[in-house]
Order: structure tokens, then sequence, then C-alpha cells
């Protein structure tokens, strides 16, 4: 039986954790998102060229996506949520407890909240890399920071390289080839930590509510802008 003390310390532990990986999860979450707009510009094959344009089409026709994720932290710890995006501009993943992370983009602007700290940060969304991901139209076939591209007979591998708004990262995005959708990110940062995010039951044209694309810029004192 554990000590009111030995509890109060396993919970602080467990919330520096949180704190900690919390940059990196985030940062890899936008990166990833950002990075369906890469292409296999580097001595790509035809099936690889081919496969990257079926994307490209695919995405483009899909305006609205929903479904659930799990994120795996590099100490093996997981957090999971709902998601949501409608193109042009609109994203929220929601996590589930024990975080209380809100991600929203409004169409111009973009908030990271903390739902039980009520802190909350604010950037343009022309800032961020998920204005590219957001916009009306992609295509995956111009971009240079792709290194690598595997055509398998079930699954398209893209590695990338890119700079963001949260620091640095190598990417490797795992597609579905027959559908075209995006199932699985790894992202390694610089200091080699390696970050996982699988998404499921992920529905595709379904109507969304707007009010889960509300930003409420009032959460708490450490609000910023």
């Amino acid at each position: 039986m554990q000590t009111p003390s030995r509890s109060k310390a396993l919970a602080k532990s467990r919330a520096e954790q949180q704190a900690r990986f919390l940059p990196l999860m985030l940062g890899s979450l936008l990166l990833v998102l950002a990075l369906l707009v890469a292409s296999a510009a580097n001595a790509m094959t035809n099936d690889e060229k081919k496969a990257l344009d079926k994307i490209s089409k695919d995405f483009n026709t899909t305006k609205t996506m929903n479904g659930e994720f799990i994120q795996t932290a590099p100490n093996g710890d997981t957090l999971q949520g709902y998601f949501f995006i409608e193109r042009p501009g609109k994203i929220r993943f929601y996590y589930s407890k024990p975080s209380y992370t809100d991600i929203i983009s409004d169409g111009k602007t973009l908030s990271i909240e903390d739902r039980k700290l009520k802190t909350q940060d604010i950037y343009p969304l022309s800032k961020t890399p998920l204005r590219v991901l957001l916009s009306d139209n992609l295509n995956l076939s111009t971009d240079s920071r792709v290194k690598q591209a595997v055509v398998a007979d079930d699954i398209i591998s893209v590695v990338v390289e890119q700079e963001s708004l949260f620091g640095d990262g190598i990417l490797t995005l795992i597609f579905d080839r027959e559908t075209s959708l995006l199932r699985q990110w790894t992202i390694i940062d610089a200091n080699n930590n390696e970050t996982t995010v699988t998404v499921f039951n992920v529905e595709s044209g379904r109507p969304i509510k707007q009010s889960l694309f509300k930003i409420k810029y009032d959460v708490g004192p450490g609000s910023r802008n």
C-alpha cells in the first residue's frame, strides 16, 4: 500500500514526464501533419511517383476526416485521443486523460491548450506547418524534403527531413496503398528520441460540428498570443 507522500511523489513524477515529453509529442504531431505535402522528388521511380500522385488526388477529394489516435512516447508511455480535420484551415486534436492537451485551429489561428492547468499558447496558423496540410490543394510530387519513398504491396513508406516551429526531425510516414490513408508515423528528433503515432477508426467525408473548431481565448492567465 502506497503512503500519501509516495503517491504524491509518483503523481509529481508523472506530471513532470508529461511536461517534458509534450513538446516532443506536439512537435511530432505538427511535423507529420505538415509533411503530408512532401513528395519523393529525390530520384523518384515511376511507381513511387504514381503512388504519391494517387495519395495527393485522393486526399484532395476528401475535405473532412476524423478518427482516433494512439501516441507512444520515447519512454514507452502512451497517450490517446480523437482528431477532426476540415479543410481548408480547421483541425482538432483532443487528448484523453491522463493528458489534458487540446489542439485547435479555426482556420486562422492555432491554439494549444492544457485543459487542467488552464493555460494556452496561440500561434498564427500561417506560421505553422499545418498551413500546408489544411490548404485547399495538396501536391505530393514537387517537394524536395523527402529523402526516400518505398512502395510495397500494401503500404507506402516516406522518409522526410523537415524544419518546423517545434524543432527539426526525421520522419517516417506509413500510408495504406489501397486507400491512400495515413496510418502511422514515427519521428526521431536530434537527441535520437523516437515518438510513434498510430491512427485508426478513420472516417472521411462526414460533416463535422463547427463548434469543435472554436477557440476559447479566455482559458486562464497562462494564455498568450
